[in-house]
Parts: C-alpha cells; sequence; structure tokens
C-alpha cells in the first residue's frame, strides 16, 4: 500500500544509494516503489525527487510511533522458545498505566486481529521478522478500548521448522520438581501458515513440613490453634501420649480452672506437634495441551485463519487434618485436672482432607480480513467450552464422640481415637462456562485534509456467556445458571491537523486529535458506554506529546457474579482484629449482588527517541484514575475491612476468628494517581553487517520505525530486517561471521504511585493504602515499583536478567485493641537466564551432526531467594507470614533442552 501522505524529499546521489540498498536480496523489503517527480511548490527547486515509500509487510498502518522495535537479531538475543517467551522478555515495555493496573497488551499479527493470542503463542520466534510496539492510542483503531497497549508481531515471509523440548526445574531447598515435554511444527508459506504445539507439564507437590512451615508457636498472640503431642504431669511426658506425636493439639482450659498455670509449663516442655505433612503449599498437578493453528491467503488482501486447542489440568491438594474440639470433664478418669479443660484434637484416620479438582478447556478461533475499496474490513470469532469440577474432603460428625468424652466413656487421649468416625460426604462443585465472542470492525480514510488522511474505524460485535454451576456440601444441592448476551458498538476517528513543515502553521510540528465513542447493551445489566478522546503533537522530529481521557463503564463477569459456592477449612489468617494468626473456614464463590462499575482515566504522556544516543528512546507518562462501584476480590482482613463488611467475618464465643467470606466486592470509590518513565535501550556488539538505509551499523532501532515523531510512518525509514542486523539469516549475515549479530539491551520502567485510595462504603473512612490502609495480603500499595530487563547476545552464547522492585509498605494495627502495626518489607526479585545455541559454537555440532539446531538453556528464579519480610512492632513474624507461606519456591533452577529439525 502506498503511503498518501508527503514523503522526505532526498538528493540524487541518496536516490541511487537506495536503490543499490533496496535492490539487494539480502536487504529487500516487501514493496518500495520510487517516482520522480517534478515539484511545483514555490522555493522548492525543480527536478527535485520525490520518493514515496512503502511500510515493511504486516506492519501496522498509523501515523503514531512505536515506542519500541525489536528485528530479528533483538529477538534472537532473547533466546526464548516462542512467542510467549518474547512476550514476556518484553514486559516492562508492554504493560500499560492505565486503569487500576497494568492489564495484558493487545495482540496482532502481521497488522491484522487475531481471534484469540493463542493463534500465535506457541510459533518459534525463528518464525518472527520484527516486533512493534504501540502506546494505548493505536488499540483505538483496532477497536479495542485504550487501555492496552499494542505488540504487532510481523511474521517471516517463507520458514519451516520442528522443534523438540525438554525442561526440568527443581528448587533449591528441594521438595518438588516440574518436567515439561514440548513439540512444535511450523510451516509459512507464501500463501499459508501452519502451527501445531503439543506440550505436557508435571509437578509433585510441596507441603508445609518441606519449608519448616510451623502451625502453632509457643508465645501468645501468634499460636495457631495450639498443636501440643501429648500432656505431661509433673513435668514428665505421659508414656500413653507419646505415640500421638503430630495428632494432639491442646488449646486452653475453661476460665477458672485451678490447673492452667501447671498444664501451660507442662505443655511448654514438650515438642511442638507437626501436621505439615498433610498440609500442601503447592499441589500437584499435570497438564496437557494441543494447540493448532492454519492461515490461508485467499488474494493479495485477503486471508482467513482457523484455531483450535484443548487443555487439561488437574491438581491434588492436602489441607490438613480432621480434628474436633472435645470437652475433657474434669475430675474423670482420663484427666489430670480438676476442671473441664477444652482439648482440640487431630486425627490421622481414615484420611487427611484433601482437594481434587479437574479442568478442561476446548477452544476455537477463525478470523478473516479483507480490503473492500481501501476499506479494511476484519472479522474474528471465538468459542470456548470449559468445564471444572472440585471434591473436597471435609470433616466428620463428632458430636456422638465429644458426648462420649463428656460421659467419661471414652478416653480423649487414646491412639486410636476416631477411627470409628463417620466421616461426611465430600463437598463437589461443577461448572461449565461457554463464551462466544463476534467480532466486525471496518477502518478507513474517508476523506484527506491538508494534514493528512482522516482515519475513520467502526466496531461490532456480539457476546453469548453461559455459566452453569452446581455445588453439593452437606447434604445441600445449589445450582445457579446464568446467561448474558452482550451486543456492543463503537466508532473511532483520527483527524491530523497539522503537518510537520506544511502550511502556515507547519512550524510548530505535527498535530492530530482522536475521538471514539461506544455502546454495550448488556442483557442482565442495562445499557453501558464508553468515550474518550486524546491529543497527539509531536513539535519536532524526535519527540512526541499526547494527552488523552477514556471513560467506560462495565459489568462484573459471570464468574464473579456465579462461581460455585466453596469453603476450604484450615487455611491461615492473621486476625489484626486480635494480632493472631488462626486456622478458619474460607468461603469462596460468586457474589450475584454486585453492580456494574464506571471508570475514568487521564493520561499525560512524553516519547522522546534523541538522535545523540543511537537506540534510545525515552518514555514519560502520567495517569489518573477515578472508578466508582468497582469489583475486587475480598481485601485483606483488616480492622477497617471488618468494620466494613461485618457480615463476612464469624467469630466464637471468645471473639477468636472461625470463618471469613471471601467473596467479591464492590467498592463505592477508587483513585489513584501515577507517575512512570521508563527507557528502552539496544545496540550491536562489535562489527555489524552493514547495509540499510542510512543508519549505523547494527542499529537496534530503525530510524523512522523506533522513535516518536517519524517524518515517516513505521519502518519507512530503515526497513527492520533490511540489513543493520535485522536480517540475521541473510548473506550479509554470513559474510560477518555466520549466525545472528551480537547484540545487547536494556529496558527499565518505574511507577511511582501518588495516590491509592478506596472507599468502600459511604460513612467510613478511606483506605489510603499508601500510608497503612491494605486491600492485599502483602499489605498496601508500594510507593515505587520497578521493572527491569535486559540481556547480551554475542557468538551463540546469550544472557537475559529480569528483575522486578516494590518498595516497602506497612498495614496499621487496631489501635482500640491495642495490636500491633505489620511492616511488609521491600522486594527485589531477579530471575536470570542462560543459553548457548550449539550451531554457532565452532565446529561441535560438525563433529556431533545430532546436535545441529539445539539450544541448551538454564534459568535460575529469584537469584536472591528474596522474599517480603513481615513483622510487627515487636520484630515478630506472623505464622501466617512465614517466608515458607510467601514464597514456598524459593530460588528455583530450570534445565532447558531444545533441538530443531
Amino acid at each position: 500500500m502506498t503511503l498518501n501522505r508527503t514523503s522526505r524529499r532526498i538528493s540524487t546521489s541518496h536516490f541511487c544509494l537506495a536503490f543499490v540498498l533496496v535492490s539487494s536480496p539480502a536487504l529487500a523489503v516487501e514493496e518500495v516503489v520510487f517516482e520522480e517527480q517534478t515539484v511545483e511548490e514555490e522555493g522548492t527547486p525543480k527536478g527535485e525527487i520525490l520518493v514515496i515509500g512503502t511500510r515493511i509487510a504486516g506492519s501496522v498502518e498509523t501515523d503514531v510511533p512505536p515506542t519500541d522495535t525489536l528485528n530479528e537479531a533483538d529477538i534472537a538475543a532473547v533466546g526464548g522458545s516462542s512467542v510467549a517467551d518474547v512476550l514476556a522478555a518484553i514486559a516492562p515495555q508492554t504493560g500499560s498505566g492505565r486503569g487500576r493496573g497494568s492489564g495484558p497488551p493487545i495482540i496482532l499479527l502481521n497488522g491484522q486481529r487475531i481471534s484469540s493470542f493463542r493463534e500465535l503463542r506457541d510459533l518459534p520466534p525463528e518464525a518472527i521478522k520484527q516486533v512493534q510496539i504501540f502506546p494505548e492510542e493505536v488499540a483505538l483503531q483496532y477497536g479495542f478500548r485504550p487501555d492496552q497497549r499494542v505488540v504487532n508481531f510481523i511474521l517471516k515471509d517463507n520458514f519451516a521448522s520442528f522443534s523438540a523440548e525438554v525442561d526440568y526445574s527443581i528448587p533449591e531447598k528441594g521438595g518438588f520438581s516440574t518436567k515439561e515435554f514440548e513439540n512444535t511444527l511450523t510451516r509459512i508459506g507464501k500463501s499459508t501458515r501452519l502451527n501445531i504445539d503439543i506440550e505436557f507439564e508435571s509437578s509433585s507437590r510441596l507441603t508445609e513440613d518441606e519449608r519448616n512451615v510451623l502451625s502453632s508457636g509457643t508465645s501468645a498472640p501468634y499460636a495457631l490453634a495450639g498443636n501440643v503431642t501429648g500432656l505431661g504431669v509433673g513435668g514428665e511426658i505421659d508414656p500413653a501420649l507419646s505415640a500421638l506425636a503430630g495428632r494432639t493439639v491442646t488449646i486452653a482450659a475453661v476460665p477458672g480452672s485451678a490447673t492452667l498455670a501447671g498444664f501451660a509449663a507442662n505443655a511448654n516442655q514438650i515438642a511442638s506437634g507437626d501436621i505439615g505433612e498433610f498440609r500442601t503449599l503447592l499441589p500437584s498437578q499435570q497438564r496437557f495441551e494441543v494447540n493448532t493453528s492454519w492461515s490461508k491467503m485467499l488474494a493479495p488482501q485477503t486471508n482467513m485463519s482457523f484455531s483450535a486447542s484443548f487443555e487439561q489440568q488437574d491438581q491434588q491438594s492436602q489441607l490438613g487434618l480432621p480434628f474436633a474440639s472435645l470437652i475433657v470433664p474434669g475430675g474423670s478418669a482420663f484427666s489430670p485436672f480438676a476442671s473441664n479443660v477444652r482439648l482440640n484434637r487431630y486425627f490421622d484416620n481414615p484420611r487427611p482432607f484433601s482437594r481434587t479438582s479437574s479442568n478442561r478447556s476446548l477452544q476455537f478461533g477463525a478470523g478473516f480480513n479483507t480490503v473492500i475499496a481501501d476499506w479494511k474490513l476484519a472479522l474474528t470469532a471465538d468459542y470456548q467450552l470449559s468445564k471444572s469440577e472440585s471434591r473436597t474432603f471435609t470433616n466428620a460428625d463428632t458430636s456422638a464422640l465429644n458426648a462420649a468424652i463428656t460421659a467419661g466413656t471414652v478416653n480423649p487421649f487414646a491412639a486410636n481415637l476416631g477411627r470409628d468416625l463417620l466421616f461426611a460426604a465430600p463437598d463437589t462443585t461443577k461448572g461449565t462456562a461457554a463464551p462466544i465472542e463476534l467480532r466486525g470492525t471496518l477502518s478507513g480514510k474517508p476523506f484527506t485534509l491538508p494534514a493528512g488522511p482522516v482515519l475513520l474505524t467502526l466496531r461490532t460485535g456480539f457476546d453469548r456467556k453461559t455459566f452453569d454451576t452446581s455445588a453439593f456440601r452437606r447434604g445441600i444441592t445449589t445450582d445457579v445458571s446464568l446467561r448474558r448476551n452482550n451486543t456492543n458498538a463503537a466508532f473511532n476517528l483520527e483527524v491530523p491537523l497539522i503537518e510537520r513543515g506544511l502550511g502556515a502553521l507547519g512550524g510548530i510540528g505535527s498535530l492530530s486529535i482522536n475521538g471514539n465513542m461506544g455502546f454495550t447493551d448488556v442483557s442482565d445489566v442495562g445499557m453501558l458506554i464508553e468515550y474518550g478522546a486524546g491529543l497527539r503533537w509531536s513539535p519536532i522530529e524526535s519527540l512526541s506529546l499526547s494527552a488523552s481521557i477514556i471513560g467506560d463503564e462495565n459489568a462484573p463477569s459471570l464468574s464473579q457474579l456465579g462461581n460455585p459456592f466453596q469453603v476450604t477449612p484450615n487455611a491461615a489468617v492473621f486476625d489484626f482484629t486480635r494480632g493472631e494468626s488462626r486456622f478458619v473456614d474460607l468461603v469462596s464463590g460468586g457474589n450475584p449482588a454486585l453492580v456494574a462499575e464506571s471508570r475514568r482515566d487521564f493520561k499525560v504522556s512524553a516519547d522522546w527517541t534523541p538522535k545523540f544516543v543511537e537506540g534510545l528512546s525515552l518514555q514519560l507518562e502520567y495517569f489518573k484514575n477515578k472508578s466508582r462501584n468497582t469489583t475486587a476480590a475480598f481485601p485483606l482482613l483488616t480492622s477497617e475491612i471488618e468494620a466494613a463488611f461485618p457480615g463476612r467475618v464469624t467469630r466464637d464465643l471468645n471473639g477468636q476468628l472461625v470463618r471469613v467470606d471471601q467473596r467479591p466486592v464492590n467498592f463505592d470509590r477508587e483513585e489513584s494517581q501515577r507517575i512512570r518513565w521508563s527507557f528502552n535501550m539496544s545496540g550491536g556488539i562489535g562489527k555489524q553487517p552493514q547495509g540499510g538505509f542510512g543508519g549505523a551499523p547494527g542499529g537496534g532501532r530503525p530510524p523512522g520505525a523506533g522513535g516518536p515523531g517519524a517524518g515517516g510512518p513505521p519502518g519507512a525509514g530503515r526497513p527492520s530486517g533490511a540489513g543493520g542486523g535485522g536480517g540475521g539469516r541473510g548473506p550479509m549475515a554470513m559474510m560477518a561471521g555466520g549466525g545472528q549479530p551480537s547484540r545487547w539491551s536494556l529496558a527499565l520502567s518505574h511507577t511511582i504511585r501518588l495516590q491509592e485510595e478506596i472507599l468502600i462504603r459511604p460513612g467510613v473512612p478511606v483506605l489510603d493504602l499508601l500510608n497503612g490502609s491494605a486491600t492485599s495480603s502483602l499489605g498496601g500499595a508500594p510507593r515505587h515499583d520497578l521493572t527491569l530487563s535486559g540481556g547480551v547476545f554475542a557468538k551463540g552464547m546469550g544472557m537475559r536478567l529480569e528483575g522486578s522492585y516494590r518498595s516497602a509498605t506497612r498495614v496499621d494495627g487496631n489501635s482500640l485493641t491495642g495490636t500491633s502495626d505489620l511492616r511488609f518489607s521491600d522486594l527485589a526479585s531477579l530471575n536470570a537466564f542462560f543459553f548457548v545455541s550449539l550451531d554457532q559454537r565452532g565446529k561441535l555440532t560438525q563433529k556431533l551432526k545430532w546436535l545441529r539446531g539445539s539450544r541448551i538453556a538454564f534459568r535460575i528464579q529469584n537469584v536472591f531467594a528474596d522474599v517480603i519480610d513481615v513483622r510487627d512492632d515487636a520484630g515478630r513474624v506472623p505464622l501466617s507470614y512465614q517466608p515458607g507461606l510467601l514464597d514456598p519456591q524459593g530460588r528455583v533452577f530450570e534445565f532447558s533442552f531444545r533441538k530443531r529439525f
């Protein structure tokens, strides 16, 4: 497609040089058209050459410059095995600060919409020619809301590969391991594309005792329901109780007991019981997946695609031992105490608590893209059928046992106590979800203004979602059936007002505006609207400034409304009201009382690509968000949260926490302000392959394609893949020594939170997440968040580092009850990835031919083994915040072997 805007004018000598470079097979783009025209504009010499170029095939057609562009050499330096790995590596560049947090980016394939990310997720990175990353505003022209960045993957025209990969990972502390096997077949031809991927993954379980997680402490207020192995008299362990290690838990006596002091003293001399072997930190799981995609070019500008996938995942968890709270009468033949004693007793027969779950998913997608009279039409469809089942084995009925102990006919300390208990039928849940999404977008240029063409995008869609669940608990079955139809339509208009260098105002640079409006009719909610407007100004070629405002309304999801009711026993929770950790029942499921939320965002940003530093791009952004009736997971149970949701908390007669209902809730209002700055930088190491449109050899980002405000469209300055390190496997690269050029890259993003406030409902205090309030189990909102990604690739060997940092936070205690504050330390996490492409390591593959096409990789997850350190004012760690609970894996080593055939 030929650009409909004035191009840069170059001299005849530059034109000849460009012609030589473009005509080289190793450097050619898909199509470049040069026209020699006589320019009649006043003040312009006649006979000057006017060059009209085309974008690299598959590029996004927009005047908004990408924030970053990766060529083949950059992609090879990532060392990934799939498109998903590449996307994970560039996460610092693709995250959006709009809304209440960073969401996943919008994914395009060759500049076109796809039915779902599954269509290209498993493609090998060797099949990618270029990756373009665009700001949120570009999402509008593809029919999406402008709250996600856009990533466009451009594929090679001719590629074939079959690969097999084996991964094995194990933590430094042991306890579990993960094994993964994957095979991928890819065929990309002139008019077809086929990809088939098969994966199997298996992980063993990790239990609490393998991370030395304590179930009780010796000093209040951090003792979870006791956990003492036996009762002693006179400072000695009763021999009859020695076989009960880890099976008997003693808490307290009835108030007024004269023997409590002696009882506590004896109890403290006895080793703490251990039920950790019956509680999993990480479940054992197995996952099998098959993913396929196929595409066919029907005409030069028309193609269709289909995708299908099947996934099954099974998990097995242990939730602790059955237990009973027993009253041992004082003075009985079985009690050394004169008064009644309350005894909490664990049983290891007939079985521990456990939960098994199974999830199966079947997905189909289809896409169709064509051009009708210079208007681009994109149609996509996606259907998914998901089924889930779970079975939870819960406690027995101990009322008869308690009555027998009270009557003095049963010894509560007997080793075989509880073996004749009749356990209740397991709780079960079943769910089926079947959403279908149909989308259509039409974009074109209805007319042209002096500053350039006006771009109009029309979007329409229809969604139907069905959600059926059935939950069985304690003999009662609860069925939920939800249906929702969603019809939506929207438009976006982009209008260029001023073109740099043209007309009386051309000296101020390029200026354009955009606006969008949409309507969604949700069958069970009503009419919802979305709107937005934006302005973009590029005063100079390397600088772009923009401002935008968006607003939308969103209905809660069907799963948030109707997930099955489920109770998880023996879950560790810190009680901020009493300042103690407890084992409680956690309730999860849907909340049918949720209402639709509304959101308004304001964003101002600046993008700068300084010419004096090659390959550098800088971004500065400011976000302000205000949302009403937001739907959120139930927050951390602080005293403020309990006061706002008193009906969600159940306590016993002593005020101790026994049950928390964690089903989702609506917050009345959320407000936030953030500043984010980031930079991306990359370049070559040593001598690089020569060539390209006027860029320095080995440049990491094509001029005009990687920086804001470029005079031409993305890719017009120097087509990536046409030299300068972009070809990688072309003749120029081979002449330079073979294999991929040596590269380095670095990306850093820093978010500074200025405001994070939540009003749960009118009449209660505002939660200031930056100053002592919290909704997350990891404390309040960190003032600073950083993400880092960088690497080096040379002579077939590569290293990548991926890091993140969050600053410290705190949660205020209850001033009325005198409970302590909790302080959460900062967290610095770093992952390291090393790999070797054996084809580029001398003559090794010539001697061992079976190693041709092989790559060996070694990954270290959490290099520093860092974990958030949580302490109260006295420096103590609450049991529910033990390091083994916060990060069960710790430092993990992963080995990988991949071979392409």
